[in-house]
């Protein structure tokens, strides 16, 4: 498939994509100047002005296509896109890659929310817990576990539950630092969310071979329009409903 640069097309293939995830990036890199990006507000430098409704809305009508594609587990991204795709009557798609699959050697135990896990993870539990600090309200219940709460970037905040720590580190962590992680800290429990892809994934592999549970956060539902698993087929749905030179 050629770049994307929309010069034989008899539209004008305009995309929105509401971001946050390495393929919203990868998709906006393809479509080049026919793109907009827009991040969720964690993600950015500076702010971008008025709120995330008005100004999707107002970018989705006058695109041809709006494309969902933050973080799989971003539940307010997929709202607002799914909301902003039904005001605007665009065509929509969501991108998300595939979730992860637990084998027959995997202790998964799925939790249909974070809350959900003060009420499964036992009693003076050691949990690794990947779901970032704006999920950390969600975990006041969980005050009979030590939590040791992962942070990609270093900062000196106060750990605001009853019992537990931050840990600083920088990604991609591999298998071997996330076994060693595990060891040290006697970690006898893992909390993340099903995001999917290569990234995240050494943490689960490392619960494995230590026979660790993981307590998954499963993913939100509700997606805006048809959903693909890759960048390469967003961009042959794009060219198939817009007729993109893709």
């Amino acid at each position: 498939m050629r770049e994307f640069d929309g010069s034989n097309s008899a539209r004008h293939g305009q995309v929105v994509i509401l971001g946050g995830s390495a393929e919203a990036r990868d998709l906006a890199m393809r479509l080049g100047e026919r793109a907009r990006l827009w991040l969720p507000a964690r993600d950015r430098v500076t702010g971008q002005g008025a709120s995330d409704h008005a100004v999707l809305t107002e970018f989705s009508r006058t695109a041809d296509a709006l494309v969902l594609a933050p973080h799989p587990c971003d539940v307010a991204s997929l709202k607002l896109g799914a909301r902003v795709a039904a005001q605007t009557g665009v065509h929509s798609l969501t991108l998300a890659r595939p979730e992860w699959r637990p084998t027959s050697r995997d202790q998964w135990i799925i939790l249909r929310s974070a809350r959900d896990a003060a009420s499964r993870i036992p009693a003076g539990s050691r949990v690794l817990v990947t779901l970032g600090r704006q999920a950390l309200p969600d975990l006041r219940a969980l005050r009979h576990a030590y939590l040791y709460v992962r942070q990609l970037t270093d900062h000196d905040d106060a750990f605001p539950l009853p019992y537990g720590r931050y840990l600083h580190g920088s990604a991609p962590f591999t298998l071997a630092q996330e076994i060693a992680l595990m060891r040290r800290f006697r970690i006898d429990a893992v909390l993340t969310r099903n995001a999917g892809g290569p990234g995240g994934w050494p943490k689960i592999a490392a619960a494995r071979a230590l026979g660790v549970p993981v307590y998954m956060v499963a993913r939100p539902r509700g997606a805006a329009g048809p959903v693909v698993p890759s960048v390469e087929a967003a961009m042959n749905w794009l060219e198939a409903r817009l007729w993109l030179d893709a």
